[in-house]
């Protein structure tokens, strides 16, 4: 029974409203409304494209469609049609092939503007190495010292340790469809409830149940595995009195690293006030950006606080994903029309080096004003 066009207060009220007998058939239809609700016009996006597709044969990518392996068509049997019920007991994760995995992480590179400024390990490996530098070359015999040296400036990077979960609904309409539609549904949903979530851990992850943020102060002290903040600079301009002043010796590491692209992130209220104010200036002809000294590039994130913005080093930050699963659980069976799943994400990151970012206090930010000068002519 589809309930149509329903508020989630309508969809409580009859759950409350049902007799108590009936409050276990009612639990399911609820779940079921909303579900459909939620992806009515996916389905019905999708069944206008699958019957298109169907009577022209237009060629899969016009759809979003691909060809899948043997192994990923397996999967989508066990996992979502689970008609193969030997290799899986209901209880444990099924996890999605590399190939799979291959074509959502690089849809996550692309997904978000901040992902384009990561230095992302491949998709399925689970120990990655920190490419951060130190020191510099000299010449003279490859000794045992200097060897021990290089392997004390390397670290890796455990891809394997860290979680992210949602839940995933996978209406069987789409299920009817076949494999490519299941496949596109799924990448595209994983896609979707990934996104948020990684780009979360990249900027505020506390390092003890999730990667540590860009927040995060590398050299500070950890407490029960969780990382502390780090202490914000206060600013009052994006140039050189202020920012240039206090911010870019760090990042430049007091003028010993060449620095010229910067990314300036902060959630969209404090680009669209405080930050704007202080790059554009108001002329007869409306606002105007001034040309920086520096090449700033700003990348809103809803996971920045209030009066705070992250000035990063684009490629300084390291991410990667290791694994994709699938978990079942034996509770949501009696769901005849749809399948629920537990969707789990493996990975982790974190930046190569504490001042590769600096955290900025923007309360105090300026508007950037003209400077105008006056000059006496003497006739």
């Amino acid at each position: 029974m589809k309930i149509e066009k329903k508020t989630i207060e309508d969809l409580v009220k009859e759950l409350n409203d049902a007799p108590a007998e009936q409050k276990s058939e009612k639990i399911i239809e609820t779940i079921q409304s909303i579900v459909d609700q939620e992806y009515a016009n996916v389905i019905s996006q999708y069944q206008k494209e699958f019957e298109e597709y169907s009577a022209s044969k237009e060629s899969d990518k016009k759809f979003g469609l691909r060809s899948l392996t043997e192994a990923e068509k397996q999967w989508i049997d066990r996992a979502i049609k689970q008609e193969d019920t030997t290799s899986l007991t209901g209880k444990e994760i099924d996890y999605l092939p590399e190939t799979t995995i291959s074509y959502i992480f690089e849809d996550l590179k692309v997904a978000h503007p901040l992902f384009q400024y990561i230095d992302w390990a491949p998709a399925g490996v689970q120990k990655w190495f920190l490419s951060e530098r130190s020191g510099k070359a000299t010449w003279g015999k490859l000794t045992r010292a200097i060897i021990d040296k290089i392997e004390a400036g390397v670290e890796s990077l455990d891809l394997d340790v860290k979680s992210l979960s949602a839940f995933m609904f996978v209406p069987k309409a789409i299920i009817n469809m076949g494999y490519k539609w299941i496949d596109k549904f799924v990448r595209t949903v994983l896609l979707e409830v990934n996104e948020e979530g990684i780009e979360e851990g990249i900027i505020a992850g506390n390092g003890k149940d999730a990667p540590i943020g860009l927040l995060k102060d590398l050299k500070g002290s950890v407490q029960e595995g969780v990382y502390p903040d780090k202490k914000a600079i206060e600013i009052t301009d994006l140039g050189p009195d202020s920012f240039g002043a206090k911010v870019l010796p760090t990042l430049n590491r007091q003028g010993k690293r060449n620095v010229d692209t910067i990314v300036i992130i902060a959630n969209q209220n404090e680009l669209d006030t405080k930050i704007y104010k202080a790059t554009h200036v108001l002329s007869f002809n409306g606002y105007i950006k001034a040309d920086n000294y520096k090449n700033f590039v700003y990348v809103a994130s809803p996971s920045v606080p209030e009066n705070k913005a992250i000035a990063y080093i684009p490629k300084k930050y390291t991410c990667g994903i290791s694994r994709m699963g699938i978990d079942f659980s034996d509770h949501y069976k009696f769901l005849e029309q749809l399948r629920t799943y537990a969707v789990l994400t493996y990975g982790n990151g974190r930046l190569k080096s504490n001042d590769d970012a600096v955290v900025l206090d923007i309360t105090k930010l300026e508007a950037l004003k003209p400077i105008v000068k006056t000059e006496t002519v003497t006739p």
